[in-house]
């Protein structure tokens, strides 16, 4: 039966070593580590079966050769003992110097085992078909041993944060079966557990974490994004230089309605990749593949190569195939790999501001931008959570009521010092990492709370205009959330004003329709903002229902410095007013300029000319202070 079971464990490991040498590696680590592993247990099972051969056999003539080989397996159970514990070692430190000083003190150890057990006398005992060994030589592998499995639990359980969650769950439970086994033996000597246990545990780590299918794409045969992440993490912990490429197309909208279109173009891309022996490919998305060169001659032939599948696709493929990539020369302008792959995702979010090129080189100046919105998307999630987000209001003013009548809702973060961050820093940063969602519910909630508890209609205030983002216009339970808000606040949702900008109508326009059908439905009204600018036109004005067309800043201003301008206003201003809708024109700084939109018969002027945006107290302050004049000018009304 003890036969039967070390036999069983060689072929377990025969096979993972057979099915481990089809695939190509990444030379990381933990699979260095794992591979000798392999070896040692399969040393040890062999020994474990040749001293039993030996002490059936040649025991009676060569006494003195079996005491031999029975202590070198005792060795190789220190061994594999020894090689477990390197193994985690390898996910925690990789090729750090600390690993490399804790190979040659467990080295160390290990030879002075071998020279204990070799020193040591051994029993070797056979009772019918069963064999055993006991002895001094014995308990000091158990000891031995022993400590390097205790070792390796408390290392394991120290480091959990820093490697591999999933590692530490399946090398403790390897230990715990080696363990038992050993344990099991050490009661009943009869039983020879301990070798094909530890062949158990290898087949458990191999399947959980060591097999190479899980770090490859079984389509193109290219290393994923787990690959990826592993191998930088190598080259960091190595501190070799290398360079990293990412390279990502988009299909036209007739050819991107289905995967099998992107899947063959991912393989036509994969087929003409340059082979470099130091030059790793990476599938990170059905549309991007990442190139880590360590090389950095091999990068400029694959950018070569990059080109010519942008002819491959131009011509085979009808020309719809827009290749973009970035390259990052030195990964040393970054601390570690996790800041590496951030970076290079935030360069293809960039990519919109590449203009016409398709290309962008990631310098020094380009790593500062990206750490410095990091560090205010930081700022910005710490703000949220400790209620740093606040509301200013700006007035608007009625040229036909000649007062106040409302006013803009506008966001403001301010830093762990009490100092105003301009919104142009945080808004962005917002969209990017998706905290404008929970951001515009901040905003939202603070403005019904504000209105409610102020009663801000005894002002003369009809309602706020509160600005969506068009990342929140193409959220579908926007008007669910906005709505439930409302709800918690009693507010009357006549005095809600939403304002939606001209590029968002265009993102996510169904999706956008559905939510304002339901706000309007609830009794919220709708403003078209930025009217001017991006790239809309007046057809935008007929498919969005709203009340109020806003005419940006720069629009307004251009009226006083050009002609041509005057012209286009006019024209927008008398086909606006002709839907029966109303303008705001923003902007307005000086007297003379109210006076020519007043005379233009603009419907609501906001700028600095009345006041700047202001914070809850100074705007209300503000609208005591003009309540004479509101109040004067209902009286003129009702005479």
């Amino acid at each position: 039966m003890n036969i039967q079971a070390q036999v069983c464990g060689i072929i377990l490991l025969v096979i993972m070593i057979i099915f481990y040498a089809r695939y190509k590696s990444l030379r990381l680590g933990t699979q260095i580590a794992f591979q000798i592993l392999m070896t040692g247990m399969l040393l040890c099972i062999f020994f474990d079966m040749f001293s039993i051969w030996a002490i059936v056999r040649i025991m009676r003539d060569h006494r003195l050769l079996v005491y031999a080989i029975c202590k070198v397996y005792l060795m190789t159970i220190v061994l594999v003992a020894f090689l477990g514990f390197l193994y985690e070692c390898a996910d925690v430190y990789g090729g750090q110097k600390k690993y490399w000083k804790i190979v040659g003190i467990g080295c160390g150890a290990f030879l002075l085992e071998c020279i204990v057990i070799g020193s040591l006398s051994i029993g070797v005992y056979k009772m019918g078909r069963v064999v055993y060994t006991a002895g001094p030589a014995v308990l000091s592998t158990y000891a031995f041993a022993g400590s390097f499995v205790i070792s390796n639990i408390i290392f394991t359980i120290r480091k959990r944060k820093q490697g591999n969650p999933r590692r530490t769950n399946v090398i403790l439970l390897w230990m715990g079966l080696w363990s038992a086994a050993a344990l099991t033996q050490f009661l009943n000597n009869e039983l020879l557990l301990v070798g094909y246990a530890g062949a158990l545990g290898i087949l458990i780590i191999f399947f959980r974490l060591e097999n190479p299918e899980y770090l490859t794409d079984r389509v193109t045969g290219l290393y994923n994004h787990d690959a990826l992440l592993l191998y930088a993490k190598k080259l960091y912990n190595l501190e070799r230089p290398f360079s990293v490429m990412s390279v990502w197309w988009n299909l036209g909208l007739s050819q991107a309605d289905d995967g099998a279109r992107e899947q063959a173009v991912m393989i036509a891309f994969a087929k003409r990749l340059p082979k470099f022996a130091h030059t790793k490919v990476f599938k990170m998305a059905d549309d991007e593949v990442w190139l880590i060169f360590e090389m950095p001659e091999d990068a400029e032939n694959t950018v070569a190569k990059v080109q010519s599948f942008v002819e491959y696709g131009r011509r085979e493929l009808g020309g719809m195939v827009q290749t973009e990539y970035t390259y990052m020369p030195d990964t040393t302008l970054v601390s570690d790999y996790q800041e590496m792959v951030s970076l290079m995702q935030y360069a293809r979010w960039k990519s919109r501001d590449h203009g016409t090129s398709n290309f962008k080189r990631v310098d020094q100046a380009f790593v500062e931008q990206m750490r410095q919105e990091k560090q205010m998307e930081q700022m910005l999630e710490e703000a949220m959570r400790d209620d740093r987000i606040e509301v200013f209001y700006q007035p608007i003013f009625s040229t036909q009521e000649k007062k106040f009548v409302s006013a803009e809702a506008l966001v403001r973060m301010r830093d762990k010092e009490g100092k105003l961050v301009p919104p142009g820093a945080f808004i962005s940063v917002a969209e990017a990492n998706g905290k404008i969602l929970p951001l515009g519910e901040i905003v939202f909630d603070k403005v019904c709370r504000f209105f409610t508890r102020e009663s801000l209609e005894q002002y003369g205030l009809h309602y706020i205009e509160v600005n969506l983002s068009v990342i929140q216009c193409g959220y579908p339970e926007l008007a669910d959330d906005y709505i439930a808000i409302m709800e918690k606040h009693q507010i009357n949702p006549k005095y809600i004003n939403l304002e939606i900008t001209e590029s968002a109508s265009m993102a996510a326009k169904k999706t956008l329709l559905e939510n304002m059908s339901k706000l309007m439905e609830y009794g919220v009204y709708f403003s078209l903002d930025d009217f001017g600018t991006g790239q809309s036109n007046l057809n935008y004005i007929v498919d969005m229902p709203v009340n109020i067309v806003k005419f940006d800043r720069d629009m307004s201003q251009a009226f006083f410095r050009d002609e041509k301008a005057k012209y286009v206003l006019n024209a927008a201003m008398q086909m606006i007013h002709g839907m029966k809708l109303k303008i705001v024109s923003e902007g307005i700084e000086t007297k003379e300029q109210y006076l020519a939109m007043e005379e233009l018969a603009i419907d609501y002027i906001q700028g600095y000319y009345f006041s700047k945006p202001l914070p809850e107290k100074e705007f209300l302050a503000f609208l005591r202070e003009n309540e004479w004049q509101n109040q004067e000018a209902e009286g003129e009304a009702i005479s």
